[in-house]
């Protein structure tokens, strides 16, 4: 009797210790180094993006255009004020890709610490750029009406979210929001170019000397160049008449109108040109041409060539004090400028680099 007591007690126990459907789920633990059980960690919400837009505004086809980077919201916003970070995406009437358009490496910046400027809630930061340091060389030819224009700022995305970014939040200040790689902008559509207004003739056909020489002088379209020493300029002049034209066409007799981000500058040849000798003229043949490159380093000595960007290049001809009456040549003696100007991109220019520009905020 007693034993049968004995066995019903330990069958209670044991009921009373096995869960029961009423009983509440236990909570799992995590055991920390120390041996200790902790509640396990609920993963947090991401932080949200902050309110920034960006604006591209192109008033005309190439430039100068200006890019816009607002703070929308409600808190500061610590920026990469350089237009250098921009990239162009750029896809002309018809196209079915765009075409892509950035500085070279060594043009942009490495990192969002050197311009980095603070704008505050609801206020912007705007700078001025060139396209065609963008669009350059084959791509020029994009830069044209009607093409679709999406520009970002930033860098690449990768896996992880990591520096550098285009916008990044301040430490410290509440909310706290996520970091962005890049900004994109809308797109926008580049403008026509206007109609040129009508000139009349400035001579009768008939009033035209048909003997008298027809010469065009042409420089490249493009010209990339790491620095000054580097730049070189073909000029080419083209006989498009019917004659054989006889002209001084050397170093001496060429001048260039440079205009780039130290100023605008007319450079010449250093000396004036020397006395002349048959050898020194060239005889064009009808359609015939000649081309010289030439070292822009050689004739720009008042700094025009100091600071990198954009350099545009008009080459003209004058053989005014250079004729060959005085050794018994019928040549051409005149001025002659090229119809076009070449555009030369400049990664860096010949002075040393100064301290950075700060950027500013818009209305300072």
């Amino acid at each position: 009797m007693l034993a049968s007591l004995l066995v019903l007690s330990l069958v209670s126990v044991s009921g009373a210790s096995a869960a029961s459907p009423e009983d509440p789920p236990k909570r799992s633990a995590v055991v920390d180094k120390g041996g200790a059980a902790s509640p396990k960690a609920q993963p947090s919400e991401p932080a949200p993006a902050p309110e920034v837009t960006l604006m591209v505004d192109a008033p005309t086809m190439r430039g100068p255009w200006t890019m816009r980077v607002t703070n929308a919201g409600d808190v500061p916003l610590r920026i990469a004020a350089d237009a250098g970070l921009l990239r162009l995406d750029v896809t002309p009437r018809g196209a079915r890709l765009p075409v892509r358009c950035e500085l070279p490496e060594d043009m942009r910046p490495s990192n969002d610490r050197d311009r980095a400027l603070v704008v505050p809630a609801k206020r912007s930061y705007a700078e001025t750029f060139e396209p065609r340091l963008y669009c350059f060389g084959e791509k020029l030819g994009a830069l044209a009406p009607g093409s679709i224009v999406v520009a970002r700022l930033g860098w690449p995305g990768g896996p992880k979210l990591a520096p550098p970014f285009a916008v990044a939040p301040i430490e410290g200040i509440a909310p706290e929001l996520a970091p962005l790689k890049s900004i994109d902008a809308p797109p926008i559509a580049l403008p026509d170019e206007p109609t040129p207004p009508l000139v009349a003739e400035v001579a009768h056909p008939l009033d035209v000397d048909p003997d008298s020489p027809r010469l065009s002088l042409q420089g490249a379209a493009a010209v990339d160049s790491a620095s000054p020493n580097e730049i070189e300029i073909p000029v080419t002049l083209r006989n498009d008449g019917q004659h054989a034209v006889v002209v001084r066409f050397r170093p001496e007799v060429i001048n260039f109108d440079v205009i780039s981000p130290a100023g605008i500058e007319r450079c010449e040849w250093p000396t004036v040109p020397a006395a002349a000798m048959p050898e020194m003229f060239t005889t064009l043949a009808p359609n015939g041409s000649e081309t010289l490159y030439l070292g822009l380093a050689d004739y720009c000595t008042k700094g025009s060539l100091n600071r990198s960007g954009l350099v545009v290049v008009r080459p003209w001809l004058d053989t005014r004090d250079a004729s060959g009456r005085s050794v018994g040549l019928r040549t051409f003696d005149g001025t002659l400028i090229a119809t076009t100007p070449t555009v030369v991109r400049l990664h860096r220019g010949g002075a040393p680099e100064g301290p950075l520009k700060r950027p500013r905020l818009e209305g300072q």
